[in-house]
C-alpha cells in the first residue's frame, strides 16, 4: 500500500507458499523490536524506556528544515456505496508499533462539518482473537501474530555487545518487522484489520460525502505526528481497469512459457489464467501470485510467472490484479503466446571437398555433403569455418540460408587458410544438428603487408612493451621482434618464438649504458610461412635513473578555505609527477594529499593548493617529492608549516523577519538567534546585517550590531524599492554561523494624492 517491502529469504518465501504455523508464536525467525510487543509489557513501558527506543529511529537527512522530524499516517479509501472502506499505514516503525498500543481514531465529517468518532482507540487483535478468528494451519495469520507479538533483539544487549553496531541491529530488525507487518495487511484484507489497518464503515449513506481522518493517541511529547483526511463520496465503484502490457518467452526446457508484466503500485497480488481447449478459463496459481523481490533485484520492474509442462502450440492467457483492499481487477487484454518445436533435425555428413585456384590471387572450395531423412519442418543448410589459429568462433561462410535440395555450397577461402568446416541442418522452429567437422587443408603464396603503428611503453626495471596494429589479413598466424642498436646496422631476431598477438616484451639494461636507445622492426607471418617486409623503425629510448633535484618553496598564503603554495620545481627535462604530502604536528606518517604532473607547472611555479581541517593549535607541514618518467624519485623537500584556522561554522539557529512600517518610513527588520553558549560568547559574539537591494546580484553588507542587540533599521529605501535581508553571526577569530532565512520588504509608492 505505502510501504515499499523488500523480501529476502526463506521467511518471504513462506509467506508467499502458505508454510506454516499459527500456535508457536516465538517459531517464526523474523525480527522484532528493542522490547517484546505485548500488551502487559507495554502497559510498563516508561518514558525513559521510549526514549531509549526512539533512540533507535531514523531521522530523515532529506528534510530541510530544523523542526522536529513529524512521522504521518496515510490513508486510503474505498466506496461501495452501501459502505465504505479505510485502509491505512504509517510510514516508519515508531508509529506503527506505538500506535499499536495507544490506539487508532478513526474520524468522519460529512459535507455540514459535523464529526462522528466511528472508532476510539482502535488496536490489533489480541493473541487470543487472532487464534479465535483464524484456522492454526493459518501461516499468514500466524506471521501476523508473530510482526505484533513476536520477541526480537533488546536494545539494551545490542549497545552492550557490539556498540554502534548493536543499534544498527536493532534498527534493520525494526525495519524488517515493518515491512512485513505492511506486505501481510497488502495481500491480506483480514489481516489488515486484525493488525488495525482497515475498518469498513457499515453506517455511509449512499451518494453522501466524507472526509475520513485517522488519527493516533500517541502522546506528542512521544511522537510528533502529522495526519492528512482522506475525500470519499459514497457512490459504488466499477473494479478497477487493468492493462499491463505483457511479453513472453519459452522457458529453458522448451516445455514451458515465461510471462512477463509490468508491477505497478496499485496491485499488490495477481490471478493468472489459461484458456482451456472448449474456450473456459483456467487459473493456473493455487494462491494468489505474488512477485517476490530482494534489495539487489528491487530496480527491476517485471512480475514474471512460468506455466510449465506444455506441448508446442499457442496458448492464451489473461491477468487480473487484487489491490490493497482485495478487490478483485477486470481482467487484462487476452495475451497470445506460442511454443515452437524444440527437436532438431538430422545431422549432415561431410563427404567430400574440392579446392581449386581459377586465379593466381584466389582460392575456392567446394563443400559436399549427404542428408538422409528430410524432414517436413526442415529449413535449410549453413556452412561454418574454424580455424583457432585465425580466430576463436566459428564463421559462417554463406550469406544467406542454403535450401534444403542442396547438397554441396562453393565459397571463397583465400584468407582463412587449413581449418575445419562444418554444415548445419536447421528446421522451421530453428532448431539445428551439425556435420562432424572435417579438415580442409588450403594452401597460400600471398604475404601479408609489413606491420604498421609501433609504439612503446618502458617500465623503471627497463622492461619494454612494444605493440602494434593488428594486420587486415585473417591468416596471419603471428610476428617476429627484430632489434638493433643502431638504425642502420642489420636486425638481428630477437626471439626464437613467434608472437600471435601484436604485443611483445624485452628488457633493456638501464644502469651503467652509454647507448640512449635500442631500434626495433616487426615482420608477420601466415599460416603458410610466407613472410612480410619489415615494418618502419621503432626508437625506443633508455630511462635516466638518476634522481631529479628537490622542489624549493616559494611563498605561502591562506584565506578561510584554502591554502596556497608555490614551489620552485626541479628543472630537468625528464621530469613526470609532482607527490605532495602533508602532516599535521605530532602525527608520525606524512598523507599525500595530491599528485601533480609536470603541466601543472606555470611560469616556473608549482602550485599547490589545498583544504586541510582547520586547527588553530598544531601546525601543519607539507612538502614534496619529484618523480621523472622512469620513476626514480627525489629527495623529500624542505618541510614548511603554517597554522589553519580556517572558518569555522557557529551551530546557531537564526530566524529572521523585516516590514516596513508608514510611521517612519522605514524598514524594521528583527530577528531571533537560538544555541548562543557562553563559551560562544568568550569569542566575542557579533551580528552581521546584508541586504540585496533592487536587482543586486549579491548580498552586500549593511552593519555590525551587538550580540545583544534584536532589531535594527534602514532608512536608505525609497517607494517602490524591493530589498532582502540576511542575518549572519561572527566572531572576533573568524568563526561563522549559518545565515538566516532571508526576509523581503517592498516600499510601497504613494499615489497622486500624496497617500
Amino acid at each position: 500500500m505505502v510501504a515499499a517491502v523488500v523480501l529476502a529469504g526463506t521467511t518471504a518465501q513462506a509467506v508467499q507458499d502458505g508454510v506454516g504455523f499459527f500456535d508457536s508464536i516465538a517459531g517464526l525467525s523474523v525480527p522484532a523490536d528493542t522490547i517484546e510487543v505485548n500488551q502487559a509489557d507495554l502497559e510498563k513501558m516508561s518514558q525513559k524506556e521510549y526514549e531509549q527506543f526512539l533512540l533507535t529511529q531514523p531521522i530523515d537527512t532529506t528534510r530541510s528544515d530544523t523542526t522536529t522530524v513529524a512521522f504521518s499516517v496515510q490513508v486510503l479509501a474505498r466506496a461501495k456505496g452501501d459502505r465504505v472502506l479505510l485502509r491505512w499505514a504509517p510510514d516508519e516503525f515508531a508509529p506503527w508499533y506505538l500506535a499499536n498500543k495507544y490506539g487508532y481514531n478513526i474520524l468522519r465529517t460529512d459535507k455540514k462539518g459535523v464529526v462522528d468518532t466511528l472508532y476510539k482507540a482502535l488496536k490489533p487483535y489480541s493473541i487470543e482473537m487472532l487464534k479465535e478468528r483464524f484456522e492454526p494451519t493459518d501461516s499468514l495469520a500466524g506471521a501476523a501474530a508473530q510482526m505484533l507479538y513476536g520477541k526480537g533483539t533488546e536494545l539494551n544487549m545490542a549497545i552492550g555487545t557490539d556498540g554502534a553496531e548493536g543499534i544498527m541491529q536493532v534498527y534493520e530488525e525494526q525495519q524488517t518487522r515493518f515491512a512485513y507487518a505492511m506486505l501481510l495487511a497488502e495481500v491480506r484484507p483480514d489481516l489488515a484489520e486484525a493488525m488495525a489497518l482497515m475498518y469498513v464503515d457499515e453506517t455511509a449513506e449512499k451518494n453522501a460525502e466524507y472526509q475520513y481522518t485517522i488519527t493516533t493517541n500517541i502522546p506528542k511529547e512521544v511522537l510528533n505526528m502529522i495526519y492528512q483526511p482522506v475525500y470519499v463520496k459514497n457512490v459504488k465503484e466499477k473494479p478497477s481497469k487493468y492493462d499491463p502490457v505483457i511479453t513472453d518467452s519459452m522457458g529453458v526446457d522448451g516445455r514451458s512459457i515465461r510471462l512477463f508484466w509490468s508491477r505497478t503500485p496499485q496491485f499488490s497480488t495477481y490471478d493468472i489464467e489459461r484458456q482451456g481447449e472448449n474456450g473456459e478459463w483456467i487459473k493456473l496459481n493455487e494462491r494468489r501470485f505474488m512477485t517476490l523481490f530482494t534489495q539487489e533485484d528491487e530496480s527491476t520492474v517485471q512480475n514474471i510467472f512460468e506455466d510449465i509442462d506444455l506441448e508446442p502450440g499457442t496458448y492464451r492467457y489473461r491477468i487480473c490484479g487484487y489491490d490493497t483492499f482485495g478487490e478483485k481487477s477486470e481482467y487484462s487484454a487476452v495475451h497470445t503466446a506460442q511454443l515452437l518445436d524444440v527437436i532438431p533435425p538430422t545431422a549432415p555428413v561431410i563427404v567430400q571437398f574440392n579446392v581449386e585456384r581459377p586465379t593466381e590471387n584466389t582460392i575456392m572450395a567446394d563443400v559436399i555433403w549427404e542428408k538422409n531423412i528430410i524432414e517436413p519442418d526442415f529449413l535449410g543448410y549453413d556452412v561454418y569455418y574454424y580455424n583457432a589459429q585465425v580466430d576463436s568462433v566459428w564463421v559462417k561462410l554463406n550469406e544467406q540460408l542454403l535450401d534444403p535440395e542442396m547438397q554441396s555450397f562453393r565459397c571463397e577461402v583465400t584468407f582463412l587458410g587449413t581449418g575445419h568446416v562444418t554444415v548445419v541442418a536447421l528446421d522451421t522452429a530453428y532448431n539445428s544438428s551439425a556435420a562432424m567437422p572435417q579438415e580442409l587443408f588450403i594452401a597460400d603464396f600471398t604475404p601479408p603487408v609489413a606491420p604498421t603503428g609501433l609504439r612503446y611503453v618502458m617500465s623503471p626495471t627497463g622492461s619494454v612493451m612494444i605493440t602494434w596494429d593488428k594486420n587486415p589479413e585473417p591468416d596471419v598466424a603471428g610476428y617476429h621482434l627484430y632489434y638493433a642498436n643502431d638504425s642502420t646496422h642489420t636486425f638481428i631476431q630477437k626471439h626464437g618464438k613467434m608472437t600471435r598477438t601484436p604485443v611483445i616484451f624485452d628488457t633493456l639494461q638501464v644502469n651503467n649504458v652509454t647507448q640512449r636507445y635500442t631500434y626495433y622492426r616487426v615482420k608477420a607471418y601466415d599460416y603458410s610461412g610466407n613472410e612480410s617486409a619489415f615494418s618502419d623503425i621503432l626508437a625506443v629510448k633508455r630511462k635516466n635513473y638518476d634522481p631529479p633535484r628537490p622542489c624549493r618553496i616559494d611563498s605561502v598564503w591562506q584565506d578561510t578555505k584554502k591554502v596556497y603554495m608555490t614551489w620552485f620545481p626541479s628543472s630537468e627535462d625528464d621530469v613526470d609527477k609532482f607527490y605532495v604530502y602533508r602532516r599535521l604536528h605530532g602525527e608520525e606518517f606524512n598523507t599525500l594529499i595530491n599528485v601533480m604532473t609536470r603541466d601543472s607547472v606555470k611560469n616556473g611555479r608549482l602550485l599547490v593548493v589545498d583544504s586541510p581541517e582547520p586547527n588553530s593549535s598544531k601546525r601543519y607541514y607539507y612538502h614534496i617529492e619529484t618523480m621523472n618518467e622512469t620513476g626514480v624519485t627525489s629527495e623529500p623537500s624542505y618541510e614548511t608549516s603554517f597554522l589553519f584556522k580556517g572558518e569555522t561554522v557557529l551551530p546557531l539557529v537564526i530566524r529572521a523577519g523585516a516590514a516596513y512600517r508608514n510611521d517612519d518610513e522605514m524598514v524594521h527588520i528583527g530577528w531571533d538567534i537560538s544555541g548562543i553558549t557562553p563559551a560562544m560568547l568568550d569569542k566575542g559574539l557579533y551580528i552581521c546585517l546584508y541586504r540585496r537591494r533592487n536587482d543586486d546580484d549579491i548580498f552586500r553588507y549593511v552593519r555590525s550590531l551587538n550580540i545583544n542587540e534584536t532589531s535594527s533599521i534602514d532608512a536608505h529605501m525609497e517607494p517602490g524599492d524591493k530589498a532582502e535581508y540576511r542575518i549572519r553571526v561572527r566572531s572576533k577569530e573568524g568563526h561563522v554561523s549559518p545565515y538566516s532565512n532571508v526576509v523581503q520588504v517592498t516600499v510601497p509608492v504613494e499615489d497622486e494624492t500624496g497617500k
